[in-house]
C-alpha cells in the first residue's frame, strides 16, 4: 500500500466517532459556513448546503444546519460559492522562486497543494538533505507532495551520481512521493531498454504513478511507454495529441505554461470528448515569475471557461481529477464528509480566484508560518556556487579554421535550437569577433568550478549590443551571452563574484543594466513573489528591446545547458548535437580555477 504523508492518511476511529457525533448533531461543529452553493464535483451540481468542519476536516454537507457552540465559528457564505481547494498535478517549483515563496503565493489564490518535481534542489544535494527539506515544506499550508525524477537532464556524471538505483528506491517508498518523472529521457524506455525500465519498477512496485514527457510523440511511441509504466502526459500541445493520449488510457494534464500556453486550444479540442473529461486535469507546468502575475491555478480555471468548458468541469480538473489520479480522493480534492476541510469561498462560478481560502479547517489568512532556515537545514544553500575562472575575452571564443564551416546555434524557439552552418572570418585558431554583430551573438557554458568554457556562436537572441550571465542553468555551470568577448568577460565576473543573473543590453545612454541575486544555490532566488516577479519583468522587458521575439527568455537560460531537448546543446564535453551525440565544437580545457575562488 502507497505510504502517505501524516497530513494525508484517514481518520482514526476515534475521530470519525468525532465525527459522526457532529454530523448527527450531538455535538457542536468547530467552523459553519452558512448558506452558500457548493459544487458536488462528483455529481456536477451546484447545490445549496451548510458546511460543518471539526477540526482539519469536513463533518457535514447537507440541508440542515449544523449544531453550534460557544466557539463555533459561524460565516455567513450567502450569495457566495464553495468549490474544494485547488491541486497542481504538476509543479516546477524551482523557477528562480523557491517552493515556500511559491507556496505563500499560490494559497493567496485558492491552491491547497501543490505535486511538484524534485529535481532542481535533489541533483544538489546528498539524499539526506533532501528529505530534511521535503520535511521542512511540510510545514506549509499549503500541502507538498513530490514526483522523483529517474534521470537527470544534462549529461553530467557529478548529476547522474544523485539517481544511483538505492537513492531511486528509496524515494519510491517515501511517504511525500506520489510519482516517479517526468520522463524526459524517454527513448530508451519506448525501446524496452530493460535498465532503464528497472529504474521505474521500484515506484510501480509502490503503487506510485509514473508520468511521462513525450513531445511530439507517436501513438506507436506512447503505446510503448505506457507498456513501461507510463500513466500520465502532459506534452500535448493540439487535439490530435491529446487524443493519442487519451485512447491510451492516459491521464493528460493541460497546460498553460510561458513558454506553452495551450490551454484554450486544448480546451476547446477537449469539449470534443465528454467521455474523457473525468482524465483531465490543469498545470501551469512551471511557469516563470513574470507569467504569474495573474494567478496560478485560478487564472487556468479562467481560460477554460473563456474556452467553454463546462464550469463543474473546469473546477474538477483542478480539484477531484488530480485527487482520483494520484489516490487521494478520499482525502481532499471535494468537499465532501471525512475530507480535509480544504474549501474556496467564490464570488461566483466564473470568478476563480477566491474571496477566502480555508485549509484544513482554518482560514489560509491565519495560516502564515515562517520559511525554513535554509543554513540550519542545508548549510551548503548559501554557499557561493562558482568558482571563478581565469579567464580572458578570448576564451569566450569559439575555435574556427579558414574556410570551413562554423556551427551555429539557432534558437528557434525559447527552448529548442537548430543547428545552422555559415563561413565566418578567423583570428588565429578562434573566430575573429569582428563577425559578430548584427544577429550574431556569443554563447558560452563556463564550468562552474573553473576548469573548462565551451564556447560557440548564436544567433536567433536578438540584435545588437548584448550581454547576459546567469547561473540559473540545468547543469549547474555558468551560461554567458554576449555581443563581444570583452562584453561576456564583464558579465561573467559579476555572477563568479555573486550568483544571478546579470545583464547589459543596449549601448550608451539606452543601455538598460541589472542583476538579480540568487543567494540559494546560486539558482534560486529569496525574494517575495510580488518583487520577483517585478524583478524578472525588468530583465524580459530589456531582453525585448534588444529584439527577442520568443515567450520566456528565463526558460532559454535555464535550457541552453538542457540535453534532454532538440537539437544543439552547451555542455561540458563541448557543443553537443543532441540526436547523434556527435561534438561539434570542442570543449577548452583551462587551468584551474582563479586564486581565492570559493566554493
Amino acid at each position: 500500500m502507497m505510504k502517505r504523508p501524516k497530513r494525508l492518511r484517514p481518520p482514526s476511529a476515534r475521530e470519525r466517532a468525532a465525527l459522526i457525533r457532529v454530523a448527527r448533531r450531538e455535538a457542536p461543529a468547530d467552523v459553519w459556513l452558512s448558506g452558500g452553493v457548493v459544487l458536488n464535483v462528483f455529481t456536477g451540481e451546484w447545490l445549496r448546503a451548510e458546511v460543518a468542519f471539526l477540526g482539519r476536516r469536513i463533518a457535514y454537507v447537507g440541508p440542515e444546519a449544523p449544531r453550534v457552540g460557544p466557539e463555533t465559528r459561524i460565516v455567513d457564505v450567502r450569495d457566495r460559492v464553495l468549490v474544494p481547494g485547488y491541486i497542481e498535478p504538476h509543479a516546477h517549483p524551482f523557477q528562480l522562486y523557491h517552493p515556500w515563496t511559491l507556496a505563500d503565493y499560490v494559497l493567496g489564490r485558492g491552491t491547497t497543494m501543490l505535486i511538484a518535481d524534485n529535481m532542481m534542489l535533489f541533483q544538489l544535494l546528498p539524499l539526506p538533505a533532501w528529505e530534511r527539506l521535503m520535511a521542512a515544506f511540510s510545514a506549509h499550508p499549503v500541502k507538498f507532495l513530490w514526483w522523483a525524477r529517474t534521470t537527470p537532464q544534462a549529461h553530467d556524471g557529478r548529476l547522474s551520481a544523485r539517481y544511483a538505483p538505492e537513492h531511486l528506491a528509496a524515494l519510491a517508498v517515501h511517504p511525500f512521493v506520489v510519482q516517479a518523472g517526468e520522463l524526459t529521457d524517454f527513448v530508451p524506455l519506448a525501446a524496452g531498454d530493460e535498465e532503464a525500465l528497472a529504474r521505474l519498477s521500484p515506484f510501480i512496485e509502490a503503487e506510485k504513478r509514473i508520468e511521462s514527457h513525450a513531445p511530439g510523440a507517436s501513438y506507436e511511441t506512447l503505446l510503448r511507454l505506457a507498456l513501461a509504466g507510463a500513466t500520465a502526459d502532459h506534452e500535448a500541445i493540439d487535439g490530435e495529441e491529446l487524443l493519442r493520449r487519451l485512447r491510451l488510457g492516459y491521464f493528460a494534464p493541460l497546460r498553460h505554461s510561458s513558454i506553452r500556453p495551450d490551454l484554450p486550444e486544448l480546451v476547446r479540442a477537449a469539449l470534443e470528448v465528454p467521455a474523457a473529461w473525468s482524465r483531465l486535469m490543469l498545470t501551469t507546468d512551471g511557469a516563470t515569475p513574470p507569467a504569474l502575475t495573474d494567478g496560478f491555478l485560478d487564472r487556468l480555471i479562467a481560460l477554460a471557461l473563456e474556452a467553454g468548458a463546462p464550469p463543474a468541469w473546469a473546477y474538477r480538473w483542478a480539484t477531484l481529477n488530480v485527487a482520483e489520479y494520484y489516490r487521494l480522493d478520499d482525502a481532499v480534492g471535494a468537499i465532501a464528509p471525512g475530507r480535509l476541510a480544504d474549501v474556496n469561498v467564490l464570488a461566483s462560478p466564473s470568478e476563480p480566484t477566491p474571496l477566502l481560502t480555508w485549509v484544513e479547517g482554518r482560514p489560509a489568512s491565519e495560516l502564515r508560518p515562517p520559511a525554513p532556515a535554509w543554513e540550519r537545514l542545508v548549510p551548503e544553500a548559501r554557499r557561493l556556487k562558482v568558482r571563478p575562472a581565469p579567464l580572458r575575452p578570448d576564451d569566450f571564443l569559439p575555435p574556427g579554421a579558414p574556410g570551413a564551416p562554423q556551427p551555429i546555434v539557432h534558437l528557434h524557439s525559447d527552448v529548442i535550437t537548430v543547428l545552422a552552418e555559415r563561413s565566418l572570418p578567423v583570428r588565429g585558431d578562434r573566430i575573429d569577433p569582428a563577425a559578430l554583430g548584427g544577429t550574431l551573438h556569443l554563447a558560452a557554458l563556463v564550468d562552474r568550478d573553473g576548469r573548462w568554457v565551451t564556447a560557440a556562436v548564436m544567433s536567433g537572441l536578438g540584435e545588437g549590443s548584448l550581454a547576459v550571465a546567469s547561473t540559473f542553468t540545468a547543469s549547474d555551470d555558468v551560461l554567458v551571452l554576449a555581443s563581444s568577448p570583452e562584453r561576456a568577460l564583464e558579465v561573467y565576473r559579476a555572477v563568479a563574484e555573486r550568483p544571478g543573473i546579470a545583464w547589459r543590453i543596449g549601448a550608451g545612454a539606452a543601455e538598460e543594466a541589472g542583476f538579480l541575486p540568487l543567494p540559494l544555490f546560486g539558482r534560486l532566488s529569496d525574494l517575495a513573489m510580488p518583487e520577483l516577479i517585478e524583478r524578472t519583468e525588468a530583465f524580459v522587458r530589456a531582453m525585448r528591446k534588444a529584439g527577442f521575439q520568443h515567450r520566456d527568455p528565463l526558460y532559454m537560460l535555464l535550457f541552453l545547458s538542457s540535453t534532454h531537448l532538440p537539437r544543439v546543446r552547451l555542455t561540458a564535453r563541448g557543443l553537443l548535437s543532441v540526436k547523434d551525440g556527435r561534438i561539434l565544437s570542442p570543449v577548452r580545457r583551462l587551468s584551474g580555477p582563479a586564486a581565492g575562488g570559493t566554493a
